[in-house]
């Protein structure tokens, strides 16, 4: 109505393109809710299959790379050839996209952002790294709950929706997997590590 209402043509289109933001964000956040709800009731039903982590990853990647070249951002995969896992490969792109999505979200214009798959004791490892804020440790645990998010990320990303990581916890124990933050071992940002249990047979193969 106040567009409606206004003379002006630039007037009336930044209130336009303020409501195009608008809508961008609650379509946004109207999917998070729904990829939550999917997850939420879809568990009992959810059917496994073999699924090789290394193509999600590489898939995701590739998908997220041009934000990371409009940024600077030195977007790195170390990966197998192969590395078959037990799990949905719909839901395990949404986990993989959230995780390098917010990675490249968070860090600064010249950073870096590593994504990583290999065996490790527990079964298999996938690694994202960046050199962004991170996460305090007395926060580590909060960022799992919906709508929770770390002051620090609110300044750089005020749209976001804080609902990332709650739908990267849910997938992952949809897998069975264990998902930990820890500080980037290689200088400051955030180490996010989810170790899903191996599947027989499934590592090392080539193709």
């Amino acid at each position: 109505e106040l567009a409606l209402r206004e003379n002006d043509v630039e007037a009336m289109r930044a209130i336009v393109r303020a409501i195009a933001g608008t809508t961008d964000s609650t379509v946004y956040l109207a999917n998070r809710l729904l990829t939550l709800a999917r997850i939420e009731h879809g568990s009992e039903a959810a059917v496994m299959a073999p699924v090789s982590l290394p193509s999600v990853v590489r898939q995701v990647g590739l998908e997220l790379a041009l934000p990371a070249v409009e940024k600077q951002i030195d977007l790195a995969l170390e990966a197998p050839e192969e590395a078959l896992i037990n799990g949905q490969a719909l839901m395990l792109h949404e986990l993989v996209s959230n995780l390098v999505d917010n990675a490249i979200r968070y860090t600064p214009v010249g950073g870096n952002v590593l994504l990583r798959v290999q065996a490790v004791e527990d079964g298999i490892l996938l690694e994202v790294r960046d050199s962004g804020p991170g996460i305090a440790q007395g926060e580590r645990e909060k960022v799992f709950t919906p709508f929770y998010r770390v002051a620090a990320t609110m300044e750089v990303n005020p749209s976001g929706t804080g609902l990332g990581l709650a739908i990267v916890r849910d997938i992952a124990a949809l897998h069975r997997a264990v998902v930990t933050l820890a500080p980037n071992g290689s200088g400051p940002g955030l180490s996010v590590s989810i170790v899903f249990p191996p599947l027989h047979g499934g590592w090392g193969s080539t193709r």
